[in-house]
This record gives structure tokens, sequence and C-alpha cells, in this order.
């Protein structure tokens, strides 16, 4: 009797301890189950912390707890989210520096001749290269001419960098008809010579700010004044597409080169035969004026040749239409 109590007594113990032991063993194994994504958690978050940002691309697929409702998977939700920001704005980093270089670099390289003009001509009065008066004159008038070319190359800079920081500072009714006819004027003026047809509805209207769209438009017209030939016809029309305001200004020069519509609203780019004129940023800021107040810029050929222009803006023809938007871009802004 005593041995059999015995070894039941051992049975049980051992039993007991194989028990535990399983159940200790289940315990880790379901542990380090559920702590595995807590543990990838935690090595992304380290490498982050630790600088590694170079691989960021599908961050959001490495954290994917077995059960996204649980607690582990609400912090692995909210880590993934949290990931995704980050690749988001690091590209958006990337991105915005990358246009930063290249546009200091093509600023530079813009800057580069008329520097090295004046450089030039400083150099030969410093010299005493110059021998008469007239001499002196035609130099001093060269340097005027670069410095000039400097100034504008400048303003159109900081305009454009303004464009950028403040795209909706002024917001007010803006008469397009008014602008468009005052634009297609001045352009008459500025070149007597070239023939222009205007075609300008009456009662246009938008909400923005009305110097830059004037601008605009002006940048428009002497696009053609300055990269087409004599004897170009200009063609200036402003309606009413639906919704939209349609600024359109064409020729029927040379235009450019297929292959060049894609990059003519690019900074500094210059196109065509009489592409050596002019900054390279009047269709840049045109573009930039026109998406400050919520329009678009297209190019395309004309037919059956030539360049034609389009700005699109939003239509606020009625004056209560014209109240509401201006009210409701002073708010946002």
């Amino acid at each position: 009797m005593a041995r059999t109590i015995d070894k039941v007594e051992v049975i049980v113990t051992t039993g007991s301890i194989a028990v535990v032991l399983l159940i200790g063993l289940g315990v880790f194994v379901v542990l380090r189950r559920g702590l595995r994504p807590i543990e990838a958690m935690a090595g992304q978050a380290d490498r982050i912390t630790a600088g590694d940002l170079t691989d960021l691309t599908g961050l959001t697929d490495r954290v994917t707890p077995d059960h996204p409702r649980s607690e582990v998977g609400r912090l692995g939700a909210a880590l993934n989210g949290m990931l995704a920001r980050i690749e988001t704005s690091l590209h958006e980093r990337e991105a915005s520096q990358e246009q930063m270089r290249r546009f200091f670099a093509d600023a530079s390289h813009e800057l580069r001749t008329p520097l090295a003009s004046l450089r030039a001509n400083a150099e030969l009065y410093q010299q005493g290269a110059l021998r008469s008066t007239d001499e002196v004159d035609e130099v001093m008038d060269r340097i005027v001419l670069e410095t000039r070319r400097m100034g504008r190359l400048v303003d159109d800079m900081l305009r454009l960098a303004r464009l950028g920081q403040h795209p909706g500072r002024s917001a007010g009714p803006v008469d397009v008809t008014a602008v468009v006819a005052g634009c297609a004027e001045r352009a008459r003026i500025a070149d007597p010579e070239r023939a222009w047809r205007v075609r300008v509805d009456a009662g246009l209207g938008t909400v923005g700010d009305e110097e830059l769209l004037r601008r605009a438009v002006d940048n428009l017209l002497m696009n053609v004044i300055v990269h087409t030939p004599a004897g170009t016809i200009g063609t200036i029309t402003a309606t009413t597409t639906g919704d939209r305001v349609a600024i359109e200004v064409s020729d029927d020069g040379p235009g450019v080169p297929p292959e060049a519509l894609p990059h003519i609203f690019e900074r500094f780019y210059r196109a065509g035969s009489q592409g050596t004129r002019g900054s390279g940023l009047g269709l840049a800021i045109a573009a930039e004026i026109a998406a400050a107040h919520g329009g678009t810029a297209e190019a395309a050929r004309a037919f059956p040749r030539g360049l034609r222009i389009r700005l699109s803006l939003p239509d606020y023809a009625s004056p209560r239409r014209i109240r509401t938007a201006a009210a409701a871009s002073s708010t946002s802004a």
C-alpha cells in the first residue's frame, strides 16, 4: 500500500513538473510570437533614431501584426502611419531640394553671362584701352544694358520666390476684360509694326491679384514680341468656357518643336530659333500666377503654325459670385 502511494506521488509530481514545463514553454512561445511585431517596431524605431533613413520604401509592409484589432495591432498601425508620413515628407524634401539646386544652378548660369560682360567692359576702362570718348560711351551703354538685364532677371527670380511663399496673399474682384484689353493696348504701343488681333468678351471676371494677372498676360504678349520675327501676327482672345475664363495668346510664327512643349513653362527654359533672347522666366511666371489663382497654363502648337498659350482661371463674372469667392479666399488666407 505504501509502495503504491509512493508511485502515485512520483507520477503526480512528475506529471505536475511536466505540465508546468509545458505551460511555461507554451507561454514562452505565445509571448515570443506576440512580442515579435513589437521587436520589429522597436528595431525599426532604433534604425530611424540612429539616422538610417536611406531605405524607407515599403516600411508600411514591414510591421504586420497577426491581429490588427489587438493592442499590438493598433500600435503597429500607428507606427505604419508614422513611417508612411516620414517617407512622404522625405520624398517631398528631396524633391524640394533638387528643385532648389536646379534653380540656383540655372540662376548662376544666367547671371554668369552679364557679369562676365560687366567685368570685361570694366577692365577695358580700367586698363586704359578706351582711347576716345565714343569708345567710353559705347562701353558705358553696354554696361547699362547688362545691368538692366541683370535687374530684370533678379526681379523675375524674386517674383517667382514670392509666388511660391505667398500664392494667395491678395484676393479681390478682378475685371479680366479690362486687364486683357489694357495689356493688348500696351502690346500695340510696344510693337506698333506688328499686327494684333484682339477679341475680348465683355463682363469677364475672376478673383485674385489684379497686378499679378496683368503681369501674366503681359508676359504672354512679350513672349510673342521677343521670340517671333517681325511680321508675325499676334492674336489675343479672352472668353468663357463653362465655369472658366480662358485667356489665349497665339501667333503664326515658327513656333517651337513638339518635344519642347512639355518644358516651355520650366524656369530658364528657352526654345526655338529666337530662344537666345529673354531670361526664360516669363512663361514660368505666367504659369505660377495662374496656379496661384486656381488656374492652369497650357501650351500647344497653333494651326497651321505658331504657338498657342492658354491661361485658364476660375470664372466669377457675376458680382455676387465675386464677393463670395473673395470672402472665401480672404478667410482661407
